[in-house]
């Protein structure tokens, strides 16, 4: 065989046997994968023996604190190398191979890419601030952003409708670092191309943004997505589109963030979804320090707000006064 299309193939086997390690449910998906792996025409591609395996499996383990990153990784190598071998005239793996092939590792994909996404959808608690230049009182966004997280929020969102997507992107990879530093999560609003570059922890769009199917082919498979909803017909159809969570307001009147024609629903709306959804339920609109204990009760795992915190004279002062009340009233 020609070397390079040996080493790719060597390559592809190696990623195989490492998702059929990490991919061990569903069963069927990780039956498909060693049935994969087992029809691939290499001596190479022969069945271990136990002795082997544990090693390798012990091995796996010592490579990296993410394995499911690892495992991400080993699905974007296959997949480029299936291309090569598509493209190539001498090829060992016919046509009927590589089709099967790419749908496994497709649902490899979406299954690891799926548990990411539960897992970092689990932090989306306690207090979510959205910074906006146009809510900031003229002060540099990256530092009301500092002084949010200072004060304990654990998710920060960039909102900005105007600002060239240079200076957006600039912006959004130095609060992704913000937050990376003190273990919040980072979203972006509106923008998945944005969302993308700057690695951010996930997307968050609206009902008119961008439809959340054509956001996640954007995505990268990790990354969460977020939809505001307005009603439980909304709600129903961010379930159904396959959220990571669900933004719901607005709870309180609000003129904050172009909300301001927004119908509000108050805390009903809070109580529904989280009967119906398994995914957290972030309140959002015109939430503030005299009522953030009602929002909290009403069962919202996590509570957004703008102006409570990049509106006021101290931010940092601000959004401590709403985490140390939001944890006091979920006692």
């Amino acid at each position: 065989m020609n070397p390079f299309l040996a080493a790719h193939l060597s390559s592809l086997i190696a990623n195989i046997r490492y998702l059929e390690a990490f991919v061990t449910a569903p069963l069927g998906l990780y039956s498909d994968i060693r049935m994969l792996r087992e029809s691939v025409p290499s001596p190479e591609a022969a069945e271990l023996s136990l002795a082997a395996q544990q090693e390798q499996r012990l091995m796996y383990r010592s490579l990296s604190s993410d394995p499911a990153s690892l495992a991400l990784r080993a699905v974007r190598h296959s997949q480029e190398s299936l291309g090569i071998f598509e493209k190539s005239r001498e090829s060992p793996l016919n046509a009927d191979w590589t089709s099967r092939a790419r749908k496994v590792l497709t649902r490899a994909e979406q299954k690891v890419g799926g548990d990411i996404r539960a897992k970092t959808a689990a932090r989306l608690t306690g207090l979510y601030v959205i910074v906006d230049p146009e809510a900031s009182k003229g002060r540099p966004v990256q530092d009301v952003a500092q002084a949010a997280l200072s004060g304990g929020a654990s998710v920060l969102q960039l909102r900005d409708k105007r600002g060239d997507v240079g200076a957006v992107l600039t912006m959004a990879r130095a609060l992704k670092a913000m937050c990376d530093s003190r273990s919040a999560l980072f979203i972006m609003n509106d923008d998945a191309a944005i969302a993308y570059a700057a690695e951010s922890h996930g997307l968050h769009v609206g009902q008119a943004d961008l439809p959340l199917i054509e956001a996640r082919k954007v995505l990268s498979p990790w990354q969460i997505l977020g939809r505001s909803n307005n009603s439980m017909d909304e709600v129903a159809a961010s379930i159904s589109a396959g959220v990571d969570y669900l933004a719901v307001g607005a709870i309180y009147a609000t003129s904050t963030g172009g909300k301001g024609g927004r119908p509000v629903v108050g805390l009903d709306l809070v109580r529904k979804a989280k009967d119906v959804a398994s995914q957290p339920v972030v309140a959002i609109g015109g939430i503030n320090r005299a009522n953030v204990a009602e929002v909290v009760k009403a069962g919202a795992d996590s509570v957004c707000v703008i102006s409570a915190v990049t509106g006021a004279d101290n931010p940092e002062a601000a959004a401590r006064e709403l985490v140390d009340a939001i944890a006091s009233d979920r006692k």
